[in-house]
């Protein structure tokens, strides 16, 4: 039995080293045995791997030891595992940590070194585009004129050399830039040959002005290839004017006949009227006919004057101030209109009247008149429509005594 033991050990031993075994060098583990050997007990090796390894069953159990530098993996199999190096870790992780910071370091040096740059190769330039302005310095004020201790300097630099001075005080009173007056002829395009001699052409022969406009204007065209001298019909009524802006046209040019119709003067109806236009010398030209319609002008239809005290004994039911409102007609649409008040002692003012409401073609307006001393209070309300048609009408307040 002895032999047959030492036989066994042998050839386990023997298994050991020829596949990935532990080595003869490892601890060994008893275990009772069952089988044909009886009660003795087997020396065995240690944990093996590969197809000579050591039965599941040996591999655990209190009975059993792990060896030392090793341990048992959770898939059954054992291996070495090296121990977690933290100094490498650690390491690894502070050069990381560097190199974030050195290129967030890099990356602001550069963006302020940018600026630095820039900004010196601006100061220090000479040389300026052909055309390019001269560059202007605001200069602040001295030390004196800013209120401050006698001896100290102030932190602005002087301007670089060519640089206009210009003080904080000249930059609000510098006038505007000058604007040039409309043309009074412009050159035009013409295809074509151009006619011989002077010849006048109209950009249209009739002008409506309807119900509300009071402007408008007609092209004329030299046309020729000789100059016009432009000459306007007479015997226009006094509420419509014909004015060319200049009388003279040069081949190729053209103006505007401006024509302005005044609806306070001008009849209440339709009108028309005709304007001759023609060259003094040469031919073309020709009538343009100017109609429209002139409504009547605005109609006061009531006003309502209140009841008005002193201010020293002023009441709810008698207050020192009140509306005075005015009720409108007018079928074009008003523009407005005042009251000029005259008090008890002479004091005179003029208000303007505010649109409280308005339906169709009637509208209220109202002015607050008051405080005043006690006596009459006159008025007189003027009022105007689009067509600057006015209509007036007089009246009186009482302002009662205490």
């Amino acid at each position: 039995m002895e032999q047959r033991s030492a036989g066994e050990q042998q050839r386990v031993g023997g298994l050991n080293r020829r596949g990935n075994a532990i080595g003869s060098d490892s601890p060994t583990v008893r275990s009772g045995s069952t089988g044909r050997f009886g009660t003795e007990g087997v020396r065995t090796t240690g944990a093996r791997t590969g197809p000579h390894s050591v039965p599941l069953a040996m591999r655990s159990g209190p009975g059993f030891e792990p060896p030392p530098g090793r341990h048992r993996s959770p898939w059954g199999r054992s291996g070495r595992i090296l121990p977690i190096r933290w100094g490498r870790i650690v390491f690894g992780c502070l050069v990381a940590l560097g190199v974030v910071v050195g290129i967030v370091g890099f990356a602001l040096v550069s963006r302020s070194g940018g600026g630095g740059h820039a900004a010196a190769a601006g100061a220090g330039a000479t040389g300026r585009r052909p055309g390019a302005s001269s560059p202007v310095a605001v200069v602040a004020p001295s030390p004196a004129q800013a209120g401050a201790p006698s001896g100290e300097t102030s932190g602005v630099a002087s301007p670089a050399p060519g640089a206009h001075e210009i003080l904080p005080s000249q930059l609000s009173s510098a006038p505007p830039p000058p604007t040039s007056p409309p043309s009074p002829a412009v050159q035009v395009s013409q295809p074509g040959p151009r006619p011989a001699g002077p010849v006048l052409t109209l950009g249209r022969t009739s002008v409506d002005l309807g119900s509300v406009d009071s402007t408008d204007s007609v092209d004329l065209t030299a046309s020729g290839t000789a100059a016009v001298d432009l000459r306007i019909g007479g015997g226009l009524p006094s509420w419509l004017t014909a004015v060319p802006r200049t009388t003279h046209l040069d081949p190729g040019f053209r103006t505007e006949l401006v024509i302005t119709l005044d609806r306070s003067a001008a009849p209440v109806g339709q009108i028309s009227v005709p304007i001759d236009v023609t060259a003094a010398k040469g031919s073309g030209g020709g009538t343009i006919q100017v109609t429209g319609s002139v409504t009547a002008g605005p109609k006061i239809l009531s006003v309502t004057s209140p009841s008005l005290r002193p201010q020293a004994c002023a009441t709810d039911q008698a207050p020192a101030t009140g509306p005075l409102t005015v009720q409108v007609q007018d079928a074009v649409g008003m523009a407005g209109g005042t009251v000029t008040v005259t008090a008890a002692d002479g004091t005179t003012t003029t208000l303007a009247l505010q649109l409280a409401s308005s339906t169709d073609d009637q509208s209220t307006w109202a002015a607050l008149l008051g405080p005043a001393p006690a006596g009459t209070l006159s008025y007189t309300i003027s009022v105007k429509d689009l067509n600057s048609r006015a209509a007036s009408q007089q009246g009186a307040a009482t302002v009662a005594a205490c």
